[in-house]
């Protein structure tokens, strides 16, 4: 028989292997409710706690979106040729980098700060206006590598120019942000660690209360991969209750939390609301639940087995 027709053959019998795995977990989590559903739930608030912290992570980067204050670059061009100002102007006109540019000439730029004094006629002695010619860039990213870059390539251009970037903010924001990711990080891997350890004791602990149902297969000639599959799909199944209870507590949480954020950013004069996690994150936040169940299942039933008799 070829290899192809044998692997066809045994396909069905290992299907129905694994629906019976599936069939007898599900079987013994039902005969045990109130223990399942705390291992379900245990598993959803270590989940919750991080996803919930990711939300208002994200939420509070894109908050500098409603901020009406767009990193800018400004040129100043009092030393700079006539040639070299149309070359400027031709390369705005091409970066993608660039949301919109304005020029504004040193008469508009004087009579726009005459009009914010409280007295004008404190510039009447002046006989010249000292003020440059300044082109205004408003980059189409806050992104600081991509501000950089384009700073760097309009100091290229025009030399002579004086180049001055108002883009502190968005360097400190992005800083806070990292920062914040990289603490959530730490917090979601140590949470997810105590996930694990605590399913696979949950896990050695069932298996240890069948040691003499596992030393009786083992004599009917059950493999080590036999007594372990309905283990592996018991922690798929906790994994999936927790992530479900997870998203639950996580749709629930951030709908209790927008009301009183809105009226905090009202209160700064601020048009700005929490989002709801999307499709996307709330996936990841199930496969998470399904990895960590099968992670601690595989861990605790590896041992018991190893130390049944």
């Amino acid at each position: 028989m070829r290899p192809g027709h044998h692997l066809l053959n045994a396909f069905p019998a290992w299907m129905e292997a694994h629906r019976d795995a599936a069939r007898r977990s599900l079987q013994r989590r039902l005969q045990a409710p109130i223990l399942s559903l705390i291992s379900i739930a245990v598993l959803g608030f270590i989940l919750a706690l991080p996803a919930y912290l990711w939300v208002l992570l994200d939420n509070a980067r894109s908050l500098s979106a409603h901020i009406d204050h767009d990193p800018r670059i400004a040129l100043y061009l009092d030393a700079v040729e006539a040639a070299t100002v149309a070359d400027l102007e031709r390369y705005l006109e091409t970066d993608a980098r660039v949301e919109r540019w304005t020029w504004i000439d040193a008469d508009t730029a004087l009579a726009r700060y005459r009009e914010g004094l409280a007295d004008p006629s404190l510039l009447d002695w002046m006989e010249e206006n000292p003020l440059p010619d300044v082109i205004d860039v408003v980059p189409a990213t806050t992104d600081p590598a991509t501000l950089d870059a384009l700073r760097d390539a309009l100091a290229g251009i025009a030399p002579g120019a004086g180049v001055v970037s108002d883009d502190e903010w968005v360097r400190q924001l992005n800083s806070l942000h990292q920062l914040g990711l990289r603490i959530l990080s730490v917090v979601g891997v140590l949470l997810g660690l105590g996930a694990v350890l605590i399913l696979a004791l949950a896990t050695a602990s069932e298996l240890r209360e069948r040691q003499e149902e596992i030393a009786i297969s083992r004599i009917s000639g059950a493999t080590h991969r036999f007594l372990r599959r309905p283990s592996l799909y018991g922690g798929l199944i906790t994994g999936l209750g927790g992530g479900v209870f997870a998203t639950i507590l996580l749709l629930s949480g951030t709908a209790l939390s927008q009301a009183p954020l809105a009226d905090a950013a009202a209160a700064f004069e601020l048009d700005f609301s929490l989002s709801l996690p999307g499709a996307g994150p709330l996936a990841n936040l199930l496969l998470a639940g399904l990895v960590l169940g099968w992670l601690g299942a595989r861990l605790g039933s590896g041992h018991a087995l190893r130390d049944a008799p």
